[in-house]
């Protein structure tokens, strides 16, 4: 399996709706709408949690992160309740490097309760159900590092122990092969700050060294599950993929830019 939704999207949506404050609220339905399920996520005063964090800053390729525990995961949402991992990983050489937003709020006072929402949601059985959160990485506007997807007990996010990298669930049907950054907040009109797109700049270009990508190039992606093909830049943007706003219109608008800016660090 690729990673593609497990929810038919034709026939089911869902979407999180920041509620900071609020004590109540009201639901319109679409006529015809049934099954509808509506679920509270208190990501900033949750359960306690004792997690071990690192004594010195984690890195990858050089670049600092904060790891999955350092972020307070719950690992024990990427499992059902038989024990058996929802979404067990698989792993394949990286091809291409895609850029998304999460359509959250913009100037977030607690990122990181932000992405343990995303994660709850994409992991919930009753949710998305993607057993984990979509991406390999998160940014958020102060340039901070999130470890994204498990990826295994090696200590390399996103990757395993040769490299390849994790299949995750952000661009659906290309999703094997494919490295997902997500910059949190939304960017339709508004620009990223610049700590984060210094940030993304930085963590595309290690990126691609790791990988000896080209990010100037445009490729022929070639799903290594079914073999579906797309032709896209090597840095793409979500919706490079299929259609979607994401990553919002001022990021799309800025790849050529940013690839250029990848491209003089890789070849430094």
């Amino acid at each position: 399996m690729d990673g593609a939704e497990l929810i038919d999207s034709a026939r089911a949506a869902s979407a999180l709706v920041p509620a900071g404050g609020a004590f109540g609220y009201e639901l319109s339905l679409p006529d015809g709408a049934e099954s509808v399920r509506l679920i509270a996520i208190d990501a900033e005063q949750g359960p306690m949690r004792q997690v071990a964090l690192p004594a010195e800053p984690a890195r990858v390729l050089g670049q600092r992160y904060l790891s999955r525990a350092a972020w307070g995961a719950d690992e024990t949402k990427r499992f059902y309740e038989d024990g058996t991992e929802s979404s067990p990983p698989k792993y394949y050489p990286v091809q291409a490097l895609s850029v998304h937003h999460t359509s959250t709020p913009n100037d977030d006072a607690q990122p990181a309760a932000t992405v343990r929402t995303m994660y709850e949601e994409h992991a919930s059985k009753s949710m998305k159900d993607y057993g984990d959160i979509a991406y390999h990485f998160l940014i958020d506007e102060a340039g901070r590092v999130y470890e994204g997807r498990w990826s295994g007990e090696d200590g390399i996010p996103a990757h395993d122990k040769e490299g390849k990298v994790v299949t995750a669930f952000h661009t659906l049907g290309y999703n094997s092969g494919n490295l997902g950054i997500a910059l949190l907040g939304t960017f339709n009109e508004q620009q990223p700050t610049d700590a984060a797109r210094k940030t993304l700049v930085r963590l595309l270009a290690r990126l691609a060294k790791a990988h000896k990508l080209d990010p100037a190039a445009n490729i022929t992606f070639n799903n290594p599950v079914d073999n579906a093909k797309k032709n896209v830049p090597v840095i793409s943007g979500h919706r490079d993929w299929l259609a979607t706003e994401c990553p919002g219109g001022t990021l799309y608008g800025g790849l050529p830019a940013l690839r250029s800016e990848v491209a003089a660090l890789v070849t430094r």
